[in-house]
């Protein structure tokens, strides 16, 4: 595996003991939870809290980890991962190289943070606890956690995004959230675009809002280049089948890497999904990932979020934590607010088709 994100540890974890597995990855550390960086920014968490995985269960687990290693081109020929750090052989090779954070194409965007990877979290950490406050620009699940742990935390927090919508929800559900955020000190400014960053603030369309400490969370860009030195095709991400396979043989691709018609899975949660899947088929086992559906866990601060297939058109309340939308009788999609124990049942139900009275 190259990478060591969710996809590639759940991967290793469920193939060691069948296969010899090696992970190689860039970084210096074991894997660490990217989900909880917010909270860990927001000093909510602890770092060890970080580390699900000591470098002593890699080694129980017969893993073989190559920290600090960049991996640089696949010999397709010869069936080996060339890298800065030697060559591997490889019966079957497993991009998990994730992505990284988009940057905006302004003046000034060297006055932006972004939060991608642990070190990126370090550094936010020291300049919110030295400044007492961030900006946070972009509207995702990524901007809108780290603005609920920070106001949770006591910061002072502003958020900028494009539209008054977030995650694809309606006004309604949009609404729910802002509010909750705001009663937690999260002041908004919405249906503004970002115009340039400086020091102190930053230019928008709707005016000036300051905050010498400020986040860009506008997006992701797939790591491919491996795969595109390398021959393999790539969209915005590394192209593959439904059963995870790229254009090179005994070369996959899974998590935030992988594009999947036009679609890219962009969380964690998705990430691991791909590997168990990919676990079952490497093994001979049948198995199939449903593509798109789509079933996510947020958590904004203490309201906690679950986002349940495809959540457009008409809606309505079951009750007051869960609102479902349906094409004809059929439900196709549901947003469980604030109890998220429901939800797994509640999914099952969905991806069996169940209409409205089913519920």
């Amino acid at each position: 595996m190259v990478g060591n994100g969710p996809g590639g540890v759940e991967l290793a974890k469920n193939l060691s003991g069948t296969f010899d597995v090696t992970v190689v990855d860039r970084e210096g550390v074991p894997h660490y939870s990217k989900p909880m960086l917010s909270l860990y920014i927001a000093g909510l968490v602890g770092r060890k809290k970080l580390f699900p995985y000591s470098l002593d269960w890699y080694e129980r687990k017969g893993i073989e980890l190559s920290l600090k290693t960049e991996a640089k081109l696949i010999d397709r020929g010869r069936k080996v991962l060339v890298t800065d750090r030697g060559e591997f052989q490889y019966d079957v090779l497993v991009l998990a190289t994730g992505a990284r954070a988009r940057e905006p194409g302004v003046e000034g965007k060297e006055h932006l943070l972004t939060l991608r990877s642990l070190d990126d979290a370090e550094k936010a950490r020291r300049l919110v606890e030295e400044n007492g406050e961030m900006l946070i620009v972009g509207g995702g699940f990524i901007g809108l956690e780290l603005a609920a742990n920070l106001a949770k935390a006591g910061y002072r927090v502003k958020l900028i995004h494009r539209r008054n919508t977030f995650l694809g929800l309606d006004e309604e559900l949009s609404s729910l959230i802002r509010e909750r955020l705001e009663e937690s000190g999260v002041e908004f400014h919405l249906n503004v675009d970002l115009l340039r960053a400086d020091s102190e603030g930053v230019a928008t369309s709707g005016g000036y809002v300051e905050s010498r400490v400020k986040l860009c969370a506008i997006g992701i860009i797939p790591n491919v280049e491996i795969a595109r030195k390398s021959g393999v095709h790539v969209g915005r991400g590394v192209l593959i089948d439904g059963e995870f396979r790229t254009s090179a043989r005994d070369v996959y691709a899974i998590g935030d890497c992988a594009e999947y018609n036009g679609t890219i899975c962009g969380t964690a949660k998705g990430a691991t999904g791909h590997a168990r899947v990919l676990s079952d088929l490497l093994m001979g086992r049948e198995s199939s990932y449903d593509f798109g559906f789509r079933s996510t866990v947020f958590k904004f601060g203490d309201l906690p979020m679950v986002i349940i297939g495809r959540i457009r058109g008409r809606g309505r309340w079951l009750d007051e934590n869960v609102k479902v939308f349906t094409e004809g009788e059929r439900v196709v999609g549901a947003v469980v607010v604030g109890s998220s124990g429901k939800a797994f049942s509640l999914e099952a139900k969905i991806r069996d088709g169940a209409r409205v009275s089913d519920l």
